[in-house]
């Protein structure tokens, strides 16, 4: 019976020994002089390591980066909703948790993120993300410890928005007496003209501050022309580049299945886009925002000047990664559009990810997990680590050559990102 028992054993006690002893390697990876037994088996049998600076990252295999190289790098997720019902717990229309924003901004500076750019989809949204940036730079600015992370504003109109914003709706028959569509009629020239020049001065009321770094979110979508017809959208696309060029402000760009149109449109304006920015040798400053397109329509928008910006949205194919490899270095942003656009097993980039975040489900989810768990396919700002990651394995870069690139080519679009004491 004991050697029975024995037999039966030996396969298990293979497998414990190689497990602690991979984790005892990892553990000289990440450990400093201390080598206590008490320290060895606590760090053995821990699914995550909490850092001292407050960053959390899941042991995932001997490759991951060690938290000495991960403490020197500074994010810039330039693209994320910060507006979102789910950062107040509503997904679907139905209350799951608590609002949890803070949690979340808090957790982005202490996983490195420092500056975050908030996009914005109608005029309402505009006010609302400056109200909330300048809600956030007043809680800071009156408390002891200014260490935090620093928001952000656009100021636009998103493609499938624009119908409400520059339309009136008109119903009409569609020849089935159960069915009804809706067609757009423009608003008049002087009801668009009022509505550019009340984005106009929002616009100016943000910048006084450094809060407003850009136009938009603003462009086309050919793949949800249920929200927008494609006629109201260019309406709408124009009228904001006219703005852009009032305002000198760079572009924030949207393009779903429209690369060919934007792109015409841009170079129609392209001239005095450049000439409103200062003209930096015909090139237009802007991001192409969420990137999914081929590598033939990146090409034609990279022409122009643009940046190309990547999140999980990008990196979800083979061809998508294929894509993304093509594309310059010193020509990509990271971005998250969180909660948007995570990241999933089922996805091409995910064999390229080596920090990971705890999560629940948003039923199960509630303020005191929030110290230690994100909420499951609800993307944060801090998840920009995972982007640069997945870009890094693609080009067969340093993850901190990416992040540093990344950095360069936002403030070559945007700026400095600092606020302006009023």
């Amino acid at each position: 019976v004991s050697q029975v028992v024995a037999m039966l054993l030996r396969p298990l006690i293979g497998i414990l020994t190689y497990i602690i002893m991979h984790r005892l390697t990892t553990q000289l990876l990440f450990a400093s002089s201390s080598s206590s037994a008490a320290s060895f088996f606590a760090f053995a049998f821990a699914p995550t390591l909490s850092i001292s600076s407050g960053r959390r990252l899941s042991i995932m295999s001997s490759s991951t980066t060690t938290s000495a190289d991960k403490s020197k790098l500074q994010y810039i997720d330039a693209g994320a909703n910060l507006l979102d019902s789910m950062y107040q717990g509503v997904y679907h229309g139905k209350e799951r948790h608590e609002p949890d924003l803070d949690i979340i901004l808090a957790r982005a500076y202490e996983n490195g993120v420092d500056r975050i750019i908030s996009m914005a989809g109608t005029p309402k949204e505009c006010e609302e993300t400056l109200q909330l940036i300048e809600r956030l730079d007043k809680e800071h600015n009156s408390g002891d410890n200014n260490e935090r992370v620093k928001v952000f504003g656009t100021v636009g109109v998103h493609p499938t928005r624009c119908a409400e914003v520059f339309a009136e709706s008109c119903p009409s028959s569609s020849g089935d007496e159960d069915e009804e569509t809706t067609n757009w009629i423009p608003k008049t020239e002087a009801e668009q003209t009022l509505i550019i020049s009340q984005m106009i001065k929002l616009i100016n009321q943000g910048k006084t501050s450094g809060n407003v770094v850009a136009v938009g979110e603003f462009g086309l979508d050919y793949a949800r022309l249920h929200f927008c017809p494609k006629d109201i959208q260019q309406l709408g696309f124009r009228k904001q580049l006219e703005m852009a060029i009032e305002t000198k402000l760079p572009l924030y760009l949207h393009n779903r299945d429209s690369g060919d149109d934007l792109y015409d449109i841009l170079l129609e304006y392209r001239d005095a886009l450049v000439a409103s920015q200062g003209g930096d040798e015909g090139n237009i400053r802007g991001i192409v925002h969420s990137f999914d397109e081929s590598i033939e329509v990146a090409t034609k928008l990279m022409y122009l000047g643009l940046h190309i910006g990547i999140n999980g949205c990008s990196l979800k194919t083979p061809d998508n990664l294929k894509i993304v490899e093509q594309i310059p270095l010193d020509k990509l942003i990271l971005e998250t559009d969180c909660p948007w656009c995570d990241i999933r097993p089922s996805h091409a980039g995910f064999e390229h990810l080596q920090t990971t975040f705890p999560t629940k489900k948003e039923k199960q989810y509630n303020r005191e997990l929030a110290k230690d768990f994100c909420v499951k396919n609800r993307t944060e700002p801090c998840h920009v680590a995972q982007v640069a990651e997945v870009i890094a394995g693609v080009k067969g870069l340093d993850v901190a050559d990416v992040v540093a690139a990344s950095n360069r080519n936002v403030h070559r679009v945007f700026g400095d990102l600092e606020k302006i004491e009023v």
